[in-house]
């Protein structure tokens, strides 16, 4: 099963059941073991927050430069050239 995103326009009063029914698709294809946009995100803060105290720890560990609001947009980066993926990391770290 793929997840694809797409665009749809529908009458206003039947947007509640639409994204009611949007939901059991996500978390049906969450239970078949398919990823849901923002796992790799997901895991990396719940591997830093265990492993390393949080992101802040886990840059310190692996002598990574940036800090502050310049930690999120580079930390996905910086584990695929140190690990060559996500779950290469996971698989290091013990992660879901």
């Amino acid at each position: 099963m793929e997840i694809e995103k797409v665009c749809v326009r529908i009458p206003s009063n039947r947007k509640g059941e639409l994204l009611t029914l949007v939901a059991s698709w996500r978390a049906q294809a969450a239970e078949a073991g398919h990823r849901t946009p923002g796992w790799d995100a997901k895991i990396i803060h719940e591997i830093a927050g265990k492993k390393f105290g949080g992101l802040l720890g886990l840059y310190e560990h692996h002598g990574w430069e940036e800090r502050g609001n310049k930690m999120m947009p580079t930390v996905q980066r910086h584990i695929k050239e140190r690990y060559g993926s996500i779950e290469r990391f996971m698989e290091e770290h013990g992660g879901a």
